[in-house]
C-alpha cells in the first residue's frame, strides 16, 4: 500500500458515509464534516509537512468560498458547504477547485434531472423565466421562490453529486487508479 492511497482511501469513504445520510436523513452532521476536515488537513500534514498543511487550507477555503454563495441563495445545505469545503482539504489546490467545477456540473445535471423526472421542469423554466424578465425590464434582481408542492422546492441530497464530482476528480488527476490498484493487491493476495 502507498501513503498516497491512505487519504484518497479515507476520502472515498467519508464520500460514502455522506452520500448515504445525506439520502436518508438530508442532512449532513457537523460531526461528519468537522472530522473529515481535520482527517484531510491531518493527512496533509503527515505526507507533505508544512506545504501541506496550506495546501489542505487553501483547498478547504477554495471548497467553502465557492459554495457559500449557493448557501446563501438556499440552493443547498450548510452541510453541503462545509463537505465541499471537507473534500478540499483532502484535495488541495488546485485539484479543488476542478472537485467544485466537477460537482456543480454533476449537481445540476441531476437536479434538472430529478425535476424533470417529476415533471416540474416547466414550473422551474417558468420561475426563472419571470425573474430574468425582472431583471431585463427593472434591472434588479428578484428572486420567485418555489410554491411549496413544486418538484424544485423538494430536497435533493447534494453530497450524492459532491461524491460524484469528487470521484471524477480523483480519477482527472490520476488519484483513483493507485488506489484501485492497492485494492486489486488486497483483493489478489
Amino acid at each position: 500500500m502507498t501513503l498516497n492511497s491512505i487519504p484518497t482511501g479515507v476520502l472515498i469513504a467519508v464520500l460514502i458515509t455522506a452520500a448515504v445520510i445525506d439520502m436518508k436523513h438530508h442532512r449532513l452532521p457537523n460531526s461528519l464534516t468537522a472530522s473529515a476536515a481535520l482527517l484531510g488537513i491531518t493527512m496533509q500534514c503527515w505526507l507533505l509537512g508544512g506545504s501541506g498543511f496550506l495546501n489542505g487550507l487553501a483547498g478547504f477555503f477554495t471548497g467553502l468560498l465557492l459554495f457559500l454563495p449557493f448557501y446563501a441563495m438556499h440552493w443547498m445545505g450548510a452541510g453541503d458547504v462545509k463537505l465541499m469545503a471537507a473534500v478540499g482539504t483532502f484535495l488541495g489546490w488546485p485539484d479543488s477547485l476542478l472537485a467544485v467545477a466537477l460537482t456543480t456540473g454533476t449537481g445540476s445535471i441531476a437536479a434538472l434531472g430529478l425535476l424533470a423526472a417529476q415533471g416540474g421542469l416547466t414550473d422551474y423554466g417558468r420561475r426563472y423565466g419571470l425573474m430574468a424578465k425582472c431583471l431585463f425590464c427593472t434591472g434588479k434582481v428578484a428572486y420567485v421562490p418555489p410554491a411549496p408542492e413544486e418538484s424544485s422546492s423538494l430536497l435533493f441530497p447534494y453530497a450524492l453529486a459532491i461524491a460524484l464530482g469528487t470521484l471524477a476528480t480523483l480519477a482527472w488527476v490520476g488519484r483513483l487508479d493507485p488506489f484501485i490498484a492497492t485494492l486489486g493487491g488486497f483483493v489478489h493476495a
